[in-house]
């Protein structure tokens, strides 16, 4: 099923649906991440520790990617986006109710296999039914709706804090809602029919700059969730205040999508994500100098949160361009494998970063991503052939 086979009424039932679903389990996201930080910090864990807590989703995605496209062939988009949400609530509640570092290292470890599917399928869809003329924009909407319910979670803590079962409750509730929309939806999920032409592996060579803007923003994504708040707390903020620098990230991401949306609709995409890829590692590098004042800070994250994200949402753009059917669903496993290496790598880099240097080693870790990622894209643009 694709854009061209739903009447417009459909179509905007199927992409309300899944956008909305996806929303609120971003609410899930954007409330574990800090909220379990915060709480080993408060406990007296290191930051490396934290950060290879917040590493282990990343090794269920590294593990089990490849073989999702196969599993989602079987099931249908539908049924795995529904049993992949289920999964992660109850998860989220097993977390308060084991409570000890060494459940959650085997918890998160799943949670990492729900969270891989949700994103995989999810995305898959989304990219399916967009039609080539406003697939910038419409990938800018997902991006604004998923980063709003990312930076709604830690606003969560400032009102709950971090004790008791109320967090905890509350993102499982968020991801039961999830799923009355899919309810609502009918059959308007699109189909996976055919093979793919690749394999998840054959990804990377496949598309080398995409791979690589997937692997950044991962790396950028994973760290910032997971060690954001804790490099607020070691500057001297207060906990609500850490909590909050991430919401700033989150809401940048949110106010810039549409323009940068925009621009992939309008402008050449790799020209666009090359200039991403430079202002993210400007706006990440200035944190140093600005942390001792608080609204230079906050200036510099939201800047650099909506680049960042920018890069996320016109690398989906040229992937839904590039790719249509099993080879999407396959591409999007791809990018799971990827943010796998990114998401255990990332957390437990800044982290001992942060250990070595701190807390500046934060910032210097994913400056020298973001830079690393523009020298790809630069390479891209002399040799034309690498895609």
């Amino acid at each position: 099923m694709s854009a061209l086979s739903l009447t417009p009424d459909e179509r905007r039932r199927s992409l309300v649906a899944v956008i909305t679903c996806m929303s609120l389990v971003g609410i899930t996201i954007g409330l574990t991440f800090p909220l379990l930080s915060l709480i080993l910090e408060s406990r007296g864990y290191s930051r490396t520790t934290i950060g290879l807590n917040a590493a282990m989703p990343a090794v269920a995605m590294l593990l089990a990617a490849p073989f999702f496209p196969r599993v989602i062939g079987r099931l249908g988009l539908k049924p795995f986006l529904a049993g992949c949400i289920a999964l992660e609530a109850l998860l989220i509640l097993l977390l308060k109710a084991t409570d000890t570092i060494e459940a959650w290292f085997v918890i998160r470890f799943a949670m990492g296999l729900s969270t891989a599917g949700l994103f995989i399928a999810g995305e898959t869809w989304i990219n399916q039914i967009a039609t080539e003329a406003t697939r910038g924009r419409l990938m800018a909407v997902y991006t604004i709706v998923f980063n709003g319910g990312l930076a709604a979670g830690p606003l969560i803590l400032t009102i709950t804090g971090t004790g008791g079962w109320a967090p905890f409750v509350i993102g499982a509730a968020c991801n039961a809602i999830g799923l009355l929309p899919l309810l609502w939806l009918g059959n308007l999920a699109p189909r996976m029919d055919g093979t793919a032409t690749f394999g998840a592996w054959g990804f990377f060579r496949v598309a080398p700059t995409l791979a690589m803007a997937m692997l950044a923003f991962a790396v950028i994504e994973s760290a910032a969730g997971a060690l954001l708040p804790v490099y607020g707390v070691r500057t001297g903020y207060s906990e609500a205040g850490a909590a909050t620098m991430l919401t700033v990230v989150l809401v940048g991401g949110i106010f810039l999508q549409w323009p940068i949306g925009w621009l992939a609709d309008h402008w050449d995409r790799y020209r666009l994500i090359a200039l991403l890829g430079g202002c993210s590692a400007l706006g990440v590098a200035v944190l140093p100098w600005t942390v001792g004042v608080p609204w230079l800070l906050y200036g510099a994250l939201f800047f650099w949160g909506g680049i960042a994200s920018g890069i996320y949402t016109v690398a989906l753009v040229i992937m839904g361009q590039r790719f249509r059917g099993a080879d999407l669903v396959t591409a999007n496993s791809a990018v799971g494998i990827l943010w796998g290496f990114a998401s255990m790598g990332g957390p437990a880099a800044a982290g001992v970063a942060m250990d070595v240097w701190d807390p500046h080693g934060f910032a210097g870790v994913l400056t020298i991503v973001c830079l690393s990622f523009l020298l790809t894209v630069l390479a891209r643009r002399l040799w034309p052939s690498a895609a």
